[in-house]
């Protein structure tokens, strides 16, 4: 299993939020790969507010260093505090 901890942007409605990332794959039985983890903003509490404004029926972009991307899902808003859980489908970007 792959996984990620560092820096990333997210791109949600045109604005790029610096965040914080913790990510791993998940490769099922079968075809479908799926990726999971937490978001959270750096460096602004602005920023923080514009996370967690994320719905859990939308997502965005993250795009890590070296240009890879990756689109998610908002699938929560529960570990610890400023932290956003994520789902993203496909092959995951790191």
């Amino acid at each position: 299993m792959s996984s990620y901890h560092g820096p990333a942007v997210v791109i949600h409605g045109g604005v790029e939020i610096p965040v914080e990332a913790d990510l791993h794959a998940e490769h099922p039985a079968g075809d479908l790969f799926t990726w999971r983890g937490t978001i959270q903003a750096v460096a602004s509490t602005d920023r923080d507010a514009e996370i967690w404004a994320l719905p859990a029926s939308h997502g965005g972009i993250l795009r890590l260093p070296g240009g890879r991307e990756g689109h998610f899902t908002a699938t929560g808003n529960a570990i610890g505090e400023g932290r956003l859980e994520i789902k993203g489908s496909g092959t995951e970007p790191f």
